[in-house]
C-alpha cells in the first residue's frame, strides 16, 4: 500500500494532530509494507484558528491540493488517508474543497473518525446541498475507521464498504522513567486537581473551578491549556480573583512540563460535553500516570474507561462534580490506572490494531 496521509500534524497541538503524528512514526513499525507520504494539511497556525473562516486559509488549501496531487504522481499512491471534519460548516466545506480535488486521482479511500457527530450535523443541521455532496464525497469510502462502536452509527449515513474500531493510544508519559508511586500521599493536606485541555465551558474547564465552592479548601485546581477565545480568558480572570491561590494557570505546556503536572497532582478532573468529543487523549495521558480520573459519560468515554475504577460525574451538578472529585482522591487504588493503560492504549497496541484495520483494504484492481 502506497498511503498518502493528507492530515494535520503539530503544531497546533490537539488531539487530532497528535495522533496522526502517532501514526507517521509507529505504523511503519508495524507494517513496513504500508509506504507513507505525509503532506501536511496545516491550514490553522494556533488552535484559536480551528474551525474557522480566514482567507489565508483557502490559499493554504489551495497550496496543499497541489502538494498532494504531486505526490502522488510522483510516489504512484494508491490509497488516500483522511481525518474528516466533526458538525462544523466551514470544516465541511474545506473537507469538500479538498477531496473534490484529491479524491479521484487516487483509487481507494481511508477515513479515520477523530471526532464525532458529522452524520448527525448533516441530518439536522445541513442544507441540502451540504448533505449531497458530503456524501458523495466522504461517501462509500473503502475503509472506515472508528474510536469505539458506538461512534459507529454517526458514520453509518457515508456507507462506508468496511468498518475498523481503533482506540487511540499515546505514547507513554513515563517510557524510561519510574511511574509516579501515589500510595503514600493520602495523609497529605493539600490536594491538587488537574484539569488538562481546552480552557472552555464544554470541555468543562469551568464546572471544575465551581466544584471548588463544594471543596475543602486545602483543594487547588491547575489549568493547563489554552484558551479558546477571550471571553474564556476573562472568565477565567474573574474566578481566578475569587478563589485566589487555589486556582493557577500553566498555560500550554510541553511534554516534559505535561509529564510533571501528570506525576505531581492528585486527580484529573475532565467533565466534558464537547459537541464534538470522541475519546479525549488526556484521559489515556492520565492512566498512564496512574491519576484518578473524574469525566463524564460523554460520547465513547464510558465504554473506553475502566468502569470499575472511573469516577463519573453529573456534568450539570457541580455538587455532584465535586463529590466525585473527592471520592477519586480517597478511594482509587494505587496502580490500577497505570495497569489499564498498559494493558490497552500503549503505541505498540495502537500501532498494530491499525496495522490491521489498513489490511482490511483490498488491493488496486
Amino acid at each position: 500500500m502506497k498511503l498518502l496521509v493528507l492530515a494535520q500534524t503539530p503544531p497546533p497541538h490537539h488531539g487530532q494532530s497528535a495522533m496522526v503524528q502517532l501514526m507517521l512514526d509507529e505504523l511503519p513499525r508495524a507494517d513496513p509494507e504500508i509506504a507513507l507520504h505525509h503532506v501536511n494539511l496545516r491550514l490553522s497556525q494556533s488552535g484559536r484558528d480551528i474551525g474557522r473562516w480566514q482567507p489565508g486559509k483557502a490559499i493554504a488549501a489551495r497550496r496543499v491540493i497541489r502538494q498532494a496531487r504531486a505526490t502522488i504522481a510522483r510516489h504512484h499512491c494508491d490509497t488516500l488517508y483522511y481525518v474528516p471534519a466533526p458538525g462544523k460548516r466551514i470544516a465541511l466545506w474545506r473537507d469538500l474543497m479538498l477531496l473534490r480535488s484529491i479524491r479521484p486521482t487516487v483509487p481507494r479511500l481511508v477515513l479515520h473518525w477523530h471526532a464525532s457527530g458529522l452524520g448527525h450535523w448533516l441530518e439536522n443541521k445541513a442544507m441540502t446541498w451540504e448533505r449531497h455532496a458530503a456524501t458523495r464525497w466522504l461517501g462509500r469510502a473503502d475503509l472506515a475507521i472508528a474510536l469505539a462502536p458506538s461512534l459507529v452509527p454517526d458514520i453509518e449515513i457515508f456507507s462506508p464498504q468496511r468498518t475498523a474500531i481503533v482506540p487511540n493510544g499515546v505514547r507513554d508519559p513515563f517510557e524510561g522513567a519510574v511511574p509516579p508511586d501515589r500510595s503514600d500521599r493520602r495523609d497529605d493536606s493539600s490536594k491538587r486537581i488537574l484539569f488538562l485541555g481546552l480552557g472552555s465551558e464544554a470541555k468543562g474547564l469551568f464546572r471544575t473551578i465551581d466544584a471548588l465552592d463544594h471543596l475543602p479548601a486545602n483543594y487547588s485546581l491547575t489549568f493547563a491549556g489554552e484558551f479558546p477565545d477571550g471571553p474564556s480568558a476573562e472568565k477565567f480572570s474573574v474566578a481566578k480573583r475569587k478563589f485566589g491561590d487555589r486556582i493557577s494557570h500553566a498555560g500550554f505546556v510541553d511534554a516534559t512540563t505535561r509529564r510533571h503536572l501528570l506525576a505531581d497532582h492528585d486527580v484529573l478532573a475532565f467533565p466534558t460535553t464537547y459537541e464534538h468529543e470522541a475519546f479525549p487523549l488526556v484521559l489515556i495521558e492520565a492512566l498512564a500516570a496512574d491519576l484518578p480520573v473524574v469525566t463524564t459519560r460523554w460520547r465513547a468515554i464510558p465504554e473506553l474507561m475502566p468502569a470499575e475504577f472511573t469516577h463519573f460525574a453529573d456534568p450539570h451538578s457541580r455538587v455532584d462534580l465535586a463529590r466525585q472529585i473527592e471520592s477519586a482522591v480517597n478511594n482509587s487504588i494505587p496502580g490500577q490506572n497505570r495497569t489499564y493503560f498498559e494493558n490497552h492504549y500503549t503505541r505498540e497496541q495502537f500501532r498494530f490494531r491499525l496495522a490491521k484495520a489498513l489490511s482490511q483494504v483490498p488491493g488496486p484492481a
